[in-house]
Order: C-alpha cells, then structure tokens, then sequence
C-alpha cells in the first residue's frame, strides 16, 4: 500500500532511537522538512516535552528557527498533546496523502513544456520565485538551488506553463518506479481558474496512469481532489513552532 513513505524526501538522516528519526541537513537549515523528528510511535505528552527540549537545544545551537515533529501515519494527537501544541504556539498540521490511477480532468488552457533547455528552465524559475518568495529571499534562494540539482536528475520532470507566451505555471513530478508523485505545484494568482493546472496535470499522463499527491488538510480543496478522482489513503499530523528571530 501506498505510504507517506512512498513521497520524496529531501534530508539526512542524522539519528535515531526506538521511538523517532532525526533528520539533519546542514546545506539547507532553514528549510523545515529537511530538519525535524519522525515519530515511529506516538509520544505521550512528557514524553514529548523531553523531545521538545532535546530538538530545540540542538536547532539552536545550529542557529535554526523552528521545530518540527512529525507523527506516524493514521493515528490521531491525543488531546493532550494537541492542548500543549495550540498553548505553546504550534500549528498543527494535519497532511494528507492523495492517489488516482484515473485522472479526470476538467477545462485545460495554455501551453506546458518539459524543461530542457536555458529559456525553459529560466521561465520555470521565474515562476517558482514568485511563490517561494513567500518565505523569504533566502529561502527562494535554497529552492533555486534544489530545482537546479533536481535539473539533472532523470528522476524528476520539471514542466513550466504559458498563457499567451508568458510563463505562469510549474509542476515538477518524481518518478518513483510506476508512481508519479506531484510536487512543487503552483500557478501564479492571476492565471488562476483558467485551467492552467489542468494542463499541468495533463501532461504528467504522459509518464504513467498513477499520480499521488499530499495536500495539506486544513486547506485542502477536497471536492476539486475528488472531481479528478483523487481519493485519500493516509494522512499524518505534524506540529511545527517558527520562532522569533528578534
């Protein structure tokens, strides 16, 4: 069965116990889902505040802002640990795993071509600076980086959209075997609602029938999902703490 697990991860295994796995990546320490502890069991809450502590001493000593703890899949917070999360200043996150082998898709427009050359590439990454500028120049910064490694392998397809000549949508997808995973899905604002991701998607069946996806579940436009025949099959909760640089 199709898991978490299945999905591309971008870090490096740092340590572990019986309990969780510490990812640690010191190229890329501001990013979250390259630096954080993976549940293997659920914690109780004490249990928990000692990991807290244990993470937050070590992301300060490595001048990291966050803390992130992700939990196995399919198992609820207990109530209490979700009480301590929302008092201590967490969000609480729940992501959700998504698969179709039967994509139905709605009204499609523009143009999408695989990057190969400069000009492709260029216009992809103008497209994706305007999303992760959201985060921070030097996020954007470590994101160019990554799209440019992920160039060179044959694993990843980077696909870049355009309405009437201009770039306005990327997709890049990871080949894992006969599974395509979706990622780093994003159409600028103003080309929204026009079918642009559509076209995106559409191109994707090029390389095979069964897509994934994970979406974040307190956002997730479920009914879009559904129409194009996507449907749920896991789900974790993640909790994650940015703090105060001042």
């Amino acid at each position: 069965m199709v898991s978490f697990k299945d999905t591309k991860q971008v870090a490096e295994f740092y340590s572990e116990n019986t309990r969780y796995t510490h990812f640690h990546t010191p190229s890329q320490l501001i990013r979250y889902y390259s630096n954080y502890f993976e549940y293997k069991v659920m914690p109780s809450l004490e249990t928990f505040k000692e990991d807290e502590k244990m993470q937050s001493d070590f992301h300060e000593r490595h001048g990291q802002q966050h803390l992130l703890f992700i939990f196995p899949e399919n198992e609820p917070l207990p109530q209490d640990l979700k009480d301590y999360a929302e008092a201590s200043g967490y969000t609480t996150e729940k992501m959700e795993l998504y698969q179709t082998e039967e994509l139905t898709l709605g009204k499609r427009a523009g143009e999408v071509r695989i990057v190969g050359d400069d000009q492709t590439f260029k216009d992809f990454l103008t497209v994706c600076r305007v999303g992760e500028r959201e985060y921070g120049e030097e996020f954007a910064d470590l994101k160019t980086e990554m799209h440019t490694a992920d160039r060179a392998d044959d694993s990843v397809i980077q696909l870049v959209a355009y309405d009437h000549g201009q770039p306005v949508g990327k997709l890049e997808a990871i080949l894992h075997g006969d599974l395509i995973e979706l990622d780093d899905f994003y159409v600028l604002e103003t080309a929204r609602g026009k079918g642009i991701g559509t076209a995106l998607q559409e191109k994707v069946l090029d390389y095979g029938q069964s897509l994934i996806l994970i979406a974040d579940g307190n956002d997730t436009p479920k009914e879009m999902y559904e129409r194009q025949g996507y449907r749920k099959i896991s789900e974790r909760y993640e909790l994650l703490k940015v703090k105060s640089s001042s």
